[in-house]
């Protein structure tokens, strides 16, 4: 029996179609799943801080992550809930993040082996199962934690830690069906690898053939000597020769090839409608993922500032704040002269910012970001009441003044870096990687404005054109 070389090429042309076609839409739906994901994790995180379930992690900015791996999962003891499940669900986040900003997801980072350990990312909780007889140390005790929120009287916590299951449940589900689908299409890729390196090889002798099993046997032979360190997967192996040289070969290659066909997404003439307010509300809800980013940042930048402090008392103005702090005594305004670098011209500028203001502002926002992550939390359901060009232009109003914070903080973590006493500029602390978060988190979210936008214009040229249901 012959190698059909005519039905591999058309494979081949097929299978290198396929692959772009993943990488072009597969894996950018994979990464904003687990930016979603991300999110609702951070908001997660912050509730249960806040209400004093879980220790932060103290260690956090120390860790260095370099590579995709599943954190400790095994079992504590009952009274080390608080400690163990505030440093992992830590690690757990610090995880989540270096995949949704650092890993490159792409056909040959998203291996067989790279999956299962995605999958085991994924299973650290069992969202679907949150409950306190869960076999899952992990679960067992956000379970726990769960029940201790709902059994008290905030309705915003226990609305929005109902809401965070929920809603990683989903994502997860997301997640793993892409996976799946990935998954499926890698072995494809694998039997195709075969065929390229083996089958079409001068080495293989198909005179020689006269059955699968032979080919199978032929190839298995073959496979240390052509394939090198790649894993031997016998039964993908099987199926390459039922392909090649089974009795049902022409029924399996026209499987096959079905396999590798782009399903285009045909343009029906259904009127189906896009409910461009629910798209503000996605755009809104990624604030969700800033408190926790902007409370790590102020706190560091808030030892900064007590060291610069510091360095101006003299014995009498810490005379005089003494005084002022017994009285209940406005502190007096402590201004910054900052330097503001244009990133695009690299042009630069003075701003003058009082610090307290200045703090007081990110305090108010981590607020009330915190309570996006719900959608039934009373500001949400204000804003859900308010007209669709209102909501847009508080987006609109939010997203420009994160951005000029992200501009402030990034100016305060320079002037920190050289404006400080030789012997303490070992003490000030960098904020460098909440800076990339922050500026991450804002650009999804401009990402969101963008698409809301686009549709409305789509939406508005159509009407032009005299075409309605749009």
């Amino acid at each position: 029996m012959d190698v059909d070389t005519s039905f591999n090429g058309s494979l081949f042309t097929a299978a290198e179609a396929k692959l772009s076609w993943f990488e072009a839409n597969v894996f950018p739906q994979l990464q904003n799943e687990y930016q979603s994901f991300h999110t609702t994790l951070c908001n997660l995180i912050n509730l249960l801080e806040k209400k004093g379930l879980i220790q932060p992690d103290p260690y956090k900015n120390d860790k260095k992550i370099s590579s995709i791996t599943v954190p400790p999962d095994g079992p504590f003891l009952d009274n080390e809930r608080s400690m163990v499940m505030g440093a992992r669900l830590s690690e757990f986040e610090s995880m989540l993040d270096y995949i949704c900003n650092i890993h490159k997801f792409t056909i040959a980072n998203t291996t067989m082996n790279q999956i299962k350990i995605l999958l085991g990312i994924n299973n650290y909780i069992q969202w679907s199962s949150v409950v306190p007889t869960s076999q899952k140390a992990n679960t067992k005790a956000l379970a726990e934690i769960a029940s201790s929120i709902k059994m008290g009287s905030d309705k915003l916590a226990i609305n929005m830690i109902t809401d965070c299951i929920t809603q990683s449940t989903k994502t997860i589900n997301r997640i793993n069906g892409i996976l799946k689908e990935i998954t499926d299409f890698q072995k494809e890729l694998y039997k195709v690898d075969i065929r390229r390196k083996i089958l079409i090889s001068p080495q293989f002798q198909s005179d020689k053939i006269t059955s699968a099993a032979a080919s199978s046997t032929q190839i298995r032979k073959l496979f240390p000597i052509l394939m090198g360190k790649v894993p031997y997967y016998p039964e993908l192996v099987d199926e390459i020769s039922e392909e090649e040289f089974g009795e049902n070969k022409e029924k399996l290659r026209q499987i096959l090839l079905e396999k590798f066909a782009i399903e285009e997404k045909k343009k029906e003439k259904k009127h189906t409608t896009i409910n461009t307010k629910e798209m503000l509300f996605e755009a809104i809800k990624t604030f969700g993922a800033l408190p926790p980013q902007l409370e790590s940042a102020i706190g560091k930048i808030e030892e900064n500032h007590e060291i610069i402090l510091d360095e101006k008392r003299t014995f009498w103005e810490k005379i005089k704040e003494l005084f002022r702090k017994a009285f209940g005594i406005q502190e007096k305004p402590f201004i910054y002269s900052l330097t503001i670098t244009d990133q695009l011209t690299q042009a630069k500028r003075h701003e003058d910012v009082d610090y307290n203001e200045f703090h007081t502002d990110v305090s108010r926002r981590i607020r009330v970001y915190t309570a996006f992550a719900g959608r039934k939390s009373p500001g949400f359901m204000k804003l859900e009441a308010q007209e669709e060009s209102v909501i847009y232009e508080y987006l609109a109003k939010q997203l420009s003044e994160c951005h000029h914070i992200l501009v402030l903080f990034t100016a305060l973590n320079e002037f920190y870096k050289t404006s400080c006493q030789p012997e303490n500029k070992t003490k000030m602390k960098s904020i460098q990687m909440e800076l990339t978060a922050i500026k991450n988190t804002l650009v999804r979210t401009n990402q969101r404005k963008a698409e809301y936008n686009s549709v409305v214009e789509e939406q508005e040229q159509l009407k032009k054109l005299g075409i309605s249901n749009v």
